[in-house]
């Protein structure tokens, strides 16, 4: 009995120490950056229903989770993981991400819009296309029919050849069409050919726009100007983007 003194006194000591062991500090404006991303989440989800979780205790778990997170990364500092080139890279990928996303926020906040661009808008989102489609399950043979095009072939001959049970009109709204098709669209005048094969979901397309016109449905201006006033700076923050990667040499595969 008397050699299990030591052990019992030894592990008083061990337990002691834990209980008073001192938590790293935390910095009340990353909690409070933590906890408002986690709101903004709620509400994007529209969690607003239901039991609200209690402040406090939300509080307390944030804290928790970022002195995890802080002793985590002071062992991986000590292990020396910081020096693996794999880990610097995909630290240098994760920097450079959440940075953009800081710029993206920050060009919406920043960036403004008029009547005239959320009018512009109404017009663009309630525009129907007479979008007539060639689908080619290869690339070849959307290269091979586009130079069909560029020699004399009528498009509409083109189109009963490769795709014989197809419309030969097709008309959609802009809300429904894939984003990048509506750009495309966009881009196009009544009659126009898309310049060079367009590639989505696995296929292959040449796009005609064929007529152009607005929605006889869409909803009265003011109904819809608050909807369309975020979309119109979406929009915009779009451009200064595309407008930015143009001028450093990136082009954007889509």
């Amino acid at each position: 009995m008397k050699k299990s003194a030591p052990l019992l006194a030894g592990l008083t000591v061990i337990a002691t120490s834990l209980a008073f062991a001192i938590p790293p500090s935390i910095d009340n404006e990353r909690v409070n950056v933590f906890l408002q991303q986690i709101q903004n989440q709620m509400q994007m989800q529209n969690q607003t229903a239901g039991a609200v979780p209690d402040p406090n205790k939300l509080k307390a778990d944030i804290i928790i989770q970022l002195q995890t997170a802080d002793l985590l990364k002071s062992e991986a500092l000590k292990a020396g993981l910081d020096k693996r080139p794999e880990t610097r890279a995909a630290w240098q990928n994760l920097e450079a991400r959440f940075f953009a996303t800081q710029y993206v926020d920050y060009l919406a906040v920043n960036t403004k819009v008029n009547e005239n661009d959320v009018r512009r808008q109404y017009e663009l989102y309630y525009q129907e296309f007479n979008l007539v489609p060639i689908v080619f399950t290869t690339k070849a043979a959307a290269e091979e029919g586009l130079n069909k095009l560029k020699k004399g072939m009528a498009y509409e001959t083109l189109l009963k050849q490769n795709n014989p049970s197809a419309p030969s009109t097709n008309w959609i709204g802009a809300r429904q069409l894939p984003a990048k098709f509506a750009r495309l669209a966009r881009k196009l005048v009544k009659g126009q050919i898309t310049a060079n094969v367009v590639e989505f979901e696995g296929r292959f397309y040449l796009l005609k726009l064929a007529e152009i016109r607005q929605d006889a449905k869409a909803p009265e201006f003011d109904q819809v100007k608050n909807e369309l006033r975020e979309i119109a700076k979406q929009d915009k923050v779009q451009q200064q983007i595309e407008e930015l990667l143009k001028k450093n040499g990136v082009n954007r595969l889509d």
